[in-house]
């Protein structure tokens, strides 16, 4: 089956009805889809959804595959329609030192090197060298977009003073808090209750740091739970008034949300002052946020357009 200039939520959707529901490693591996001269494999999209779910802390389990194959299948398909265009235009990174950054980032969020995070994906049964060509190809993307595009960007310096002035009246006396987490899955039973009473009785034992390495399903408990400063503005009233009835090193009770709970361990608090703030640094962030948002915006339209004129083939 042929599609060019497709609808994507049509595409999607044949997609996932051609697709088998097994995804175990030992399922044949053949070729689901194919994208220009791109070909995407059910080994492909098998460890996609995998790589998804291992670096989101979440169980490889049937219903996490079935919520996870629709965002896989679109990532996929824009991959190859990126680095397709990529080898049309012989397009290559000029620096590669961000995919070494994005990788040293990774491998530091484990507490390990390069080294130590190819074999955690070995032995998750992960294709490290897949993840690896689609972070690049990201990458590779986005310096030809600002090939492509960079030199049309044109900003207001006027639009720039007002938006920085805007943001030190925002910010001065701002309260932030440093805070770590354990957050739960909930069941919405009284396994719930026992689950929270075994995380209380082992924060009693074993301190915070290490239940939320045990515990929690945040990407937050590879660090014992900490979350950094996060500035009242980011917080809803309900966690604000817990936070300012809570004292420094105090734990919160279980804050329930929908499928999921939170414990909050109040670290440090403190008060910004525009003052203190480096306008030049704050400037020149204005200035690459809009830079990035316009090149996001190129990017989109980009790709929308070489959606629009794929050929895709759907085996």
């Amino acid at each position: 089956m042929k599609i060019k200039r497709f609808f994507v939520k049509i595409l999607i959707l044949l997609i996932l009805i051609n697709v088998e529901n097994n995804l175990e490693a030992s399922s044949q591996n053949k070729i689901i889809v194919k994208v220009e001269n791109q070909i995407i494999s059910s080994y492909e999209l098998r460890n996609k959804i995998k790589i998804t779910l291992f670096l989101s802390n979440q169980e490889l389990n049937q219903k996490n595959i079935n919520f996870t194959k629709d965002r896989a299948i679109r990532q996929l398909i824009e991959y190859k329609l990126k680095k397709n265009e990529i080898l049309q235009t012989n397009h290559k990174i000029i620096n590669e030192s961000q995919v070494n950054d994005y990788f040293k980032n990774l491998s530091s969020k484990y507490k390990t090197d390069i080294y130590g995070i190819k074999k955690i994906f070995k032995n998750n049964e992960l294709d490290f060298d897949l993840y690896f060509d689609e972070i690049k190809t990201e990458f590779d993307w986005q310096s030809l977009i600002f090939k492509k595009f960079g030199n049309r960007i044109k900003l207001d310096e006027n639009e720039v003073n007002n938006e920085l002035n805007l943001y030190l009246k925002t910010q001065n006396n701002l309260k932030e808090y440093k805070l770590a987490e354990i957050e739960i899955s909930l069941k919405n039973t009284q396994d719930d209750k026992n689950t929270f009473f075994e995380i209380n009785k082992h924060i009693s034992e074993q301190g915070f740091e290490k239940t939320a390495k045990k515990y929690s399903i945040s990407t937050s408990a590879l660090d014992g739970g900490n979350i950094g400063w996060i500035s009242s503005k980011s917080l809803s009233d309900e966690i604000l008034i817990i936070l300012d009835n809570m004292k420094v090193g105090e734990i919160s009770k279980p804050i329930i949300q929908t499928n999921s709970g939170t414990i909050l361990k109040l670290l440090q608090t403190k008060k910004t002052s525009a003052d203190s703030l480096n306008m030049n640094d704050l400037k020149q962030k204005i200035i690459n946020n809009k830079k990035n948002q316009l090149l996001n915006l190129y990017s989109n339209n980009h790709l929308s357009k070489i959606k629009n004129n794929a050929l895709i083939e759907i085996k």
